[in-house]
Parts: C-alpha cells; structure tokens; sequence
C-alpha cells in the first residue's frame, strides 16, 4: 500500500504538462534522426548486413536520439495530469478512419511480402528435397503465422476504421479480433530473430526491433481499451509507447522510401526493404492518440487518469483477459 501511495504521487503530478508534448519532442527527434540515418545509408551502412561497417560521429548520435526518443515520452507520460481515460474515442473521425485504412493497407503489403517470400522459399526446398517448412534459419513458419494473423489484423483495422465514418462502436464487439495486430506484431519480431545481428551496433536489424516491440505495447494496449478491459493505466502505456514507437517506425523506414525515390536503392540492404506497414503504424498511432486527446477537451472530461488513479479499485476490470 504504502509502495502504491508513493507512485500516485509521481503519476499524474503536474497538470501544466500537456500530453501531447511527447509528441512535439518525438516529432523535433525525428526531424534530426532522419537525415543523419540517410546519411549512414549512403556512407558508413553495409548493403548486404544492414551492420556499420565504419564507426563515425553519428552512430553516438543515433544511440543518443534513441534513447532520448525512450526516456522522455515515458517521463513526460507519466507525470502529466491531463491523460484522457482509458476509454476509446467514439465520435466520427474521418482523419482517423483514413489512418486506420492506411495501417490496414500496410499490413495487407506485408501479408503479401510474407506470403510471397514463403511460397518462394517452399518452392526452393522441394527442389532440393526439403520440407515446405525449411529450416529455423527461414523462418517458414513465423512467416505463415505472421501472414494468418496479419489478415485477421487487416479485417479488424477495418472494421475500426469503418466505426469512425458511421459512428459506431463496432470494434467494440470484436474483443479477441482485437488481439489480432498484436499477435501479427509478434510473429514480426520472431522473424527479426532469426536473423544475424550485431548488437552492438545500431543497424537496421536493430530499429526494427525496436520499432516492432513498442509496436507490440501499444497494440497490446489498443486492444485492452477498444475491448472496454482496460485498467485505470492503459492509456498512459498506449501514448508512451505510441510516441516511441512512432519514432522508431518512421526513423528506420522513412530514409529507406527517401532513398528509393531519389534513386538511391542500390544503398539500402537487400533484407531490409521498405516496410509500408511500419509507416502506415506511425500514421495510425499518431491519428488515434490525437484524436484521444482532442475528444477528451471536446467532452471537457472529468475522467482523467489521475482521479482514475484514486479510483482504481472501483474501475479495476477482470485481469483474466488482457491482463498486463
């Protein structure tokens, strides 16, 4: 109790913290991130690992700007007051529906990738006698799961996108659909791992990793809230990591599209392409903690999560679904 009695004080201390200052601060890392990852791109990335293969002044910098797109979106989270409730927008939003129907359309790209790249590598192993699964080293079977869940994924970013063009909670009655993007997210990260990485280095491996597992929070927290099961605390881990992953996603896939359009492709490593979902994400996330907020001054809530935090007892909801 008294442990309890001391984090209320820190959560949701200051009331001038605004909730979408993270973002500012995200949106201003990005702005630098961007063009020094460009850079390594064409200068200092190997093309066939995605490794450093020279270490200069900007791979400090990377370290740097990672770090500080973790730590404060969590610090600043956490001690503002003025977090809206752990509950889903329901009012129309076409600006939201549209970024639901661009993740959608990014995760259908990426079933297609996966699919594509498991049908290929079926074909090579029964030529050469091989089971259709192949090898860990494949990934065959991640590969197949990612593309079963990601469809599920799609339908149900969908239907989401869909409850905010009629105005209806629809998404609401799917509560195990919603699980979906996670576990497709999961199934991503499990392919990265099978692969070569140098850890000690800040490669393309390596924000992607990043970028997927503050995906995975966020999704997790997603689903906690559109099924009405979330705890007084959800939606301060859904901004967190919805900023942090947003920063990583759009780090690590916007210099590739750059590179591709100023006919750099050549430079980009060849297991490392760029990755429409992750962008489609950051848009997705963007689009629904703002809408959050934006809902939440609208309606003038009272229901913020510091007075949640107060609460918690009355609002706890059953930890034997989605529970953290």
């Amino acid at each position: 109790m008294r442990k309890g009695k001391k984090n209320m004080k820190i959560t949701g201390k200051y009331e001038k913290i605004n909730p979408l200052y993270s973002l500012y601060v995200i949106l201003g890392l990005v702005a630098v991130a961007v063009p020094f990852r460009m850079y390594q791109l064409l200068n200092i990335i190997e093309a066939d690992t995605g490794f450093y293969r020279a270490v200069d002044w900007s791979v400090p910098l990377m370290y740097v700007l990672g770090v500080l797109a973790i730590v404060v979106p969590y610090v600043l989270t956490t001690l503002a007051k003025n977090v809206p409730a752990s509950k889903s927008p329901f009012k129309k939003n076409m600006f939201l529906a549209v970024a639901s129907f661009v993740f959608a359309g990014g995760i259908i790209f990426d079933v297609v990738s996966s699919l594509s790249t498991f049908l290929i590598n079926a074909k090579n192993f029964s030529a050469v006698g091989l089971s259709i699964m192949g090898t860990m080293d494949q990934a065959q079977l991640p590969l197949l799961i990612e593309s079963i869940f990601g469809v599920l994924a799609a339908i149900y970013v969908i239907i989401f996108g869909i409850s905010f063009i009629d105005g209806r909670t629809t998404y609401s009655q799917y509560k195990f659909l919603a699980l979906a993007p996670l576990f497709w997210a999961m199934s991503r990260i499990v392919i990265r791992f099978v692969r070569k990485i140098a850890y000690v280095n800040v490669s393309d491996l390596m924000l992607e990793l990043f970028a997927i597992t503050f995906m995975m929070i966020f999704l997790l927290s997603f689903a906690r809230i559109c099924a009405g099961l979330a705890n007084s605390k959800a939606m301060r881990t859904l901004f967190a990591s919805g900023f942090v992953g947003i920063f990583f996603c759009v780090v690590s896939n916007l210099p590739r599209l750059l590179m591709v359009i100023t006919g750099n492709a050549n430079a980009l490593p060849d297991e490392y392409p760029f990755s429409l979902c992750d962008l489609g994400f950051a848009v997705f996330a963007f689009a629904y903690i703002y809408n959050v907020v934006k809902c939440a001054k609208e309606n003038d809530s009272a229901e913020l999560l510091g007075a949640e935090v107060e609460v918690h007892d009355e609002m706890e909801t059953d930890d034997n679904f989605l529970s953290e």
